[in-house]
């Protein structure tokens, strides 16, 4: 595959928070990351990691008051890259999006085409994470944590074109795939529609699955999301473990929440059609273990895919939230097409008993 950019992997995830030291000390926590980058001036600025993951809290002054409007939310993606400058001058040849470079660290920046305020952020191995902040140099690392590196982040928006054109054009991206889910009874109506970009043949895939409302749905999750926050955003980050049940059992102790099926019926449902998904496919993982954690399993071309995906990472708003993924598969591109209606499900029971409403 053709990579433009130098694309490497994904990078630093920056935050904008209201209050960067208390969501730094409540996700290191709940997340089991270790808190290693602390503000080195006046702006709060902290950095939590585990193994390639790593999450900026940014409570600086700019990005506080745009957490107060929008609420907390993902402001930059980081994309690793060979050349940082050259990635963002092979970039900008080929849009017209805001884009500058950070004298000081070199890292540069270039804004995606939505409504949203989100930067790719392109940044080198070796290259400062962030200004204004530093390394701890008596961080206790963590024997061992729950995920070891991004699988994909997805982001909502109402016009899935300009943005699917732009990672095609712009970053020199494929679709790797794409669906459409249509859940309806007498209870909700759950839908969307969404294609996958990616870039294959660096150290690590790099995936953005983009979401939109399928026309004439103003009151399933995408609309209600939409509307919630205000603009286009991050729904959420998928993080990749090689074992899922292990990260589950451990972040459920830790306090995360996870989505779960509306009433034993639909989980009865869910996991009694698991064979007949996967056919021939044997899942390691005993069915029993899965159900017992509410874990959605798939088929993924010859192999299998294990997901959760968690409640709302922040208390005021339903997203972002992350996903843990474990792929049993040489396919990457799978997302789970099995689980979508039951996923779409459990987010729309979620989010009705948090109260999220979109248009009437």
């Amino acid at each position: 595959m053709n990579n433009p950019l130098g694309i490497k992997r994904f990078g630093p995830i920056t935050f904008c928070v209201k209050d960067a030291q208390a969501e730094a000390e409540r996700l290191s926590q709940m997340l089991g990351m270790d808190i290693t980058y602390v503000p080195e001036g006046a702006e709060q600025i902290f950095g939590i990691e585990a193994h390639d993951v790593l999450f900026i809290l940014d409570g600086s002054s700019q990005c506080s008051a745009r957490a107060k409007q929008y609420g907390n939310h993902v402001s930059e993606i980081g994309i690793r890259v060979n050349n940082s400058k050259a990635a963002l001058d092979a970039a900008s040849n080929k849009t017209t999006q805001a884009a500058r470079v950070c004298e000081r660290t070199g890292v540069s920046y270039l804004k995606a085409p939505h409504d949203g305020e989100i930067f790719f952020r392109f940044i080198e191995d070796g290259q400062t994470p962030y200004l204004g902040m530093v390394k701890k140099s008596d961080t206790k690392r963590s024997s061992k944590h729950p995920f070891q590196r991004i699988d994909h982040i997805v982001t909502n928006t109402q016009k899935i074109q300009p943005v699917i054109a732009f990672m095609a054009d712009v970053l020199g991206m494929q679709k790797v795939n794409e669906f459409t889910i249509r859940v309806e009874n007498e209870e909700f109506l759950a839908s969307l529609y969404s294609e996958v970009m990616g870039i294959y043949g660096t150290e690590q895939p790099v995936l953005f699955p983009v979401n939109e409302p399928l026309a004439g749905d103003n009151q399933s999750q995408i609309p209600a999301q939409l509307k919630e926050v205000g603009r286009s955003h991050a729904q959420h980050i998928a993080l990749a473990t090689d074992n899922i049940i292990d990260s589950i059992s451990t972040l459920r102790n830790r306090g995360l929440g996870f989505l779960e099926f509306r009433n034993e019926a639909h989980a009865t449902s869910y996991y009694g059609d698991v064979p007949k998904r996967l056919g021939a496919i044997t899942v390691a993982e005993a069915l029993d273990t899965l159900r017992q954690l509410g874990i959605l399993v798939d088929k993924c071309g010859h192999g299998y895919l294990l997901q959760l995906f968690s409640k709302r990472m922040f208390p005021e708003k339903s997203i972002p939230f992350v996903e843990i993924i474990q792929r049993a598969s040489d396919v990457i591109g799978c997302f789970g097409d099995g689980n979508f209606a039951a996923l779409a499900e459990a987010l729309e029971h979620s989010m009705r008993q948090e109260g999220v409403k979109a248009a009437p």
